[in-house]
């Protein structure tokens, strides 16, 4: 029966599996068929042991079409033909190539195809999931950052006309990648958080005798450099004005920034805190943060005057496990923030009002969605210091969820140790001496 002898084919005296390779994938494994033999002539047992040959061989297939779709095919096409567990094929695939390429690009391009595709050398994100395996506790995000620096170094590797090889990076070309590209157009904090990622990397492939050296080590970024003396000064991130604060609170926010504006203003939380909040969060007239950023941030906000008609109407015919804040779509595995869009829609609007500060045309503004923790924070002790009782700086933090910043070891053992976490007393009095600007 034809089924019984499907990817079969008779060959010296032998049964071998035979796939057909797809026209336009041709030139690329650089022949019409991929074969494997079985070594029996017994067609019972060839049905039996074909399965596995089969799978192998229509990987390589697939490979060869990531390969055909690929930024730069040679390089995908390397690491396809170093996994062919035909060596024949692998080597016949590999000169074919290597060939087309010394014509077209000169051999320095032919030789890095061949070292790839022989596996003499590494491609830069080979042993990149290894690595996050290793690194079970970064967080989405992370992840994401560092397959991004990855990436941006192998683009800056193609334009350079480099090697795009594990093995080829040493100091110099680690050097002029930092000042060539890390640092364009980032900041000098976001830059040196990427240069970890790369650090860590190499310090891994180093200890697991991938690479004799992490040529990442004691690099430095360059100095930011100085501003000339008329330029605008800049006093970094700030809490809003009242003025801001009435220009976005009343301002034509669209759909859900209206609400989500109020509960920042009147909660001191942060977007990602409220972005959490389920309705079960929100009974007994206090926000419950059970997942914060530090072990502080798990705390109760009491929910603001202001804000009670605002819950009330969120959470009508809810469930208990439904977000406060529903309109956001569901967090991709790429990252494990759910605040992401809320941020990226309220800079859009706040740059719409006029709300911004970016003084000499720096990269990021200084007033953001953290503004109206700080504007709470500063009206809670403007308040204090204008004689409003029932609470003290220490309140302030509970409700924000800070930890004593710094106070001396023995002020911080004798009014947060001893005495406890302020009672939801005091921390509705912090709450209700904020209020909106008109």
């Amino acid at each position: 029966m034809a089924q019984t002898s499907q990817y079969l084919e008779w060959h010296g005296q032998q049964y071998r599996v035979r796939i057909k390779v797809p026209a336009d994938l041709r030139t690329i494994l650089g022949k019409g068929k991929l074969t494997r033999p079985l070594h029996t002539s017994n067609l019972a047992e060839a049905n039996r042991l074909k399965w596995p040959a089969v799978a192998e061989l229509k990987a390589a297939i697939e490979r060869a079409r990531r390969a055909a779709t690929s930024e730069d095919p040679a390089d995908a096409l390397a690491e396809a033909l170093r996994n062919d567990p035909d060596e024949d094929a692998r080597a016949y695939g590999i000169d074919v190539h290597a060939q087309r390429l010394e014509a077209k690009h000169g051999p320095k391009r032919a030789k890095a195809f061949a070292d790839l595709a022989f596996g003499r050398t590494t491609p830069i994100d080979h042993h990149a999931d290894a690595f996050l395996a290793y690194k079970a506790n970064y967080r989405a995000k992370s992840a994401g950052d560092f397959k991004r620096v990855l990436g941006w170094l192998v683009r800056w590797l193609k334009a350079s006309h480099e090697v795009l090889a594990i093995e080829h990076i040493d100091r110099k070309l680690a050097g002029r990648f930092i000042e060539g590209s890390l640092v364009a157009g980032r900041s000098r904090d976001k830059a040196a958080a990427y240069l970890g990622f790369l650090r860590e990397y190499w310090r891994w492939l180093k200890m697991r005798g991938y690479v004799e050296e992490n040529p990442w080590l004691d690099q430095t970024l360059p100095p930011t450099p100085r501003l000339p003396r008329d330029s605008e000064p800049d006093r970094g991130k700030r809490p809003y004005t009242d003025d801001e604060v009435a220009k976005l609170i009343h301002g034509p926010a669209p759909d859900y920034l209206g609400d989500l504006q109020r509960v920042g203003a009147l909660s001191g939380m942060r977007l990602e805190e409220i972005c959490q909040l389920r309705v079960r969060d929100c009974a007994g007239g206090s926000f419950a943060v059970t997942v914060g950023k530090t072990e502080n941030a798990m705390r109760t906000v009491p929910i603001h005057t202001t804000l009670t008609a605002i819950v009330k109407r969120r959470i009508k015919g809810k469930e208990q496990a439904d977000f406060l804040f529903d309109e956001l779509p569901d967090v991709p595995i790429s990252r494990d923030t759910r605040s992401d869009p809320a941020s990226k829609r309220f800079t859009r609007y706040r740059r719409s009002v006029g709300v911004d500060e970016r003084p000499n045309a720096k990269a990021k503004s200084n007033v953001d969605f953290h503004s109206f923790r700080r504007w709470f924070i500063k009206k809670a002790r403007d308040r204090l210091e204008q004689g409003e009782a029932g609470y003290s700086p220490w309140t302030i933090a509970d409700v924000v969820g800070h930890d004593d910043e710094g106070v001396k070891n023995v002020l911080k053992l004798t009014m947060a140790h001893y005495p406890g976490p302020s009672s939801e007393r005091a921390k509705r009095a912090v709450v209700d001496a904020v209020r909106l600007p008109k």
